[in-house]
């Protein structure tokens, strides 16, 4: 073997090495990176580890990783920054690699941060030669080195060292565990009124196909939440999702409705979440505001179709017994008095 051996030889073996660290790998693995339109489905509220690599078609077992980089932007962002002048403009000009055909690029993005991605980045800069990073322009994929003879013939790979830093990430983890959105519902109503939001305007209006997204207006977006109830009537609110409409309501929603991957109402419509109806409230709060609100309720509640730092999301909605507004304001550290404060100061 050689030293440092190439990474795209060393693919099964990088893999495990994420898989050791808890990393979701499977997230994108089957979503090649060809046009701008496909960055759209990366985290745009997250940032950290990531790596880039080629494989011949979506379902192959084929990888042959090429670049690992860290932002502290998010990886749509970053990936957006790459596709105009980096490393995905290059593959998408044919520029690298030089060598081979046929190859299609994808991308791991893990939920390590910080140093600890950092930390990792060096360990694997240190162990293996990305094409990438190195500016080779060719790649050699005259064989895969399996995992076991990797393990086998690295020299003195620092695993108690990546040991620490997955039990770090898990006990900071910990830490931060949050308020199921659906125990807080009362709470986050109570908060919606502070701020003067008319919930009561799509309240009644189940959303059950498309056709039901064009009520919602095209003028204008901001702020909104996605929630459940047993009944148009009822008085349970379960929240689900909260995100900020950049252009229009209506807009948003449609992709919701039609996107398999980021879209929220086409997993609740083919049952990949389970609940009740769904329905949404829309806000008059824009821009700085509208991501204020959205912060705050993100840093204290797990809204289950949010995906998490893995990337993973919860499949079913949690009914058990909702949180007094009174007893969250009293019982949990959650800023909204400072919220309210900003959100103002901004209007």
């Amino acid at each position: 073997m050689e030293k440092p051996p190439k990474a795209e030889k060393c693919g099964p073996f990088i893999q495990y090495v994420l898989d050791e660290l808890n990393c979701n790998v499977r997230l994108h693995d089957g979503e090649k990176i060809d046009t701008i339109e496909d960055l759209r489905k990366f985290s745009g509220h997250q940032g950290g580890l990531y790596i880039l690599y080629l494989k011949p078609e979506p379902q192959s077992d084929l990888r042959y990783p090429v670049y690992v980089g860290v932002t502290k932007q998010s990886f749509k962002e970053r990936f957006v920054r790459h596709a105009i002048s980096g490393v995905i403009k290059q593959v998408w000009d044919g520029d690298f690699p030089a060598n081979v055909c046929g190859l299609g690029l994808y991308a791991y993005c893990t939920h390590y941060q910080g140093s600890a991605a950092r930390r990792i980045k060096t360990i694997l800069l240190d162990t293996c030669n990305f094409a990438l990073k190195t500016g080779r322009k060719d790649i050699d994929i005259s064989e895969i080195y399996p995992t076991e003879w990797t393990k086998s013939n690295l020299y003195q790979f620092p695993w108690e060292e990546l040991k620490k830093i997955a039990e770090g990430e898990e006990e900071e983890e910990k830490k931060k565990e949050l308020i199921p959105a659906e125990k807080g519902g009362a709470f986050i109503r109570f908060l919606l009124d502070e701020l003067n939001c008319n919930i009561e305007m799509h309240d009644r209006e189940e959303i059950k196909d498309a056709d039901d997204v064009n009520k919602f207006p095209g003028h204008y977006g901001g702020l909104y939440l996605f929630y459940m109830k047993p009944a148009p009537h009822s008085e349970l609110r379960y929240p689900i999702y909260v995100g900020v409409a950049k252009k229009s309501f209506k807009e948003r929603f449609q992709r919701h409705a039609e996107c398999k991957f980021n879209g929220n109402l086409q997993k609740i419509w083919s049952n990949e979440f389970r609940g009740m109806g769904v329905y949404a409230v829309c806000t008059h709060h824009q821009g700085a505001a509208a991501r204020a609100i959205k912060k705050l309720l993100l840093d204290s509640f797990d809204f289950p179709l949010k995906r998490n730092k893995r990337g993973r999301m919860r499949t079913e909605l949690d009914t058990s017994e909702q949180l007094p507004a009174e007893y969250v304001k009293n019982n949990y550290n959650i800023p909204w008095e400072e919220c309210l404060e900003k959100v103002a100061a901004k209007a």
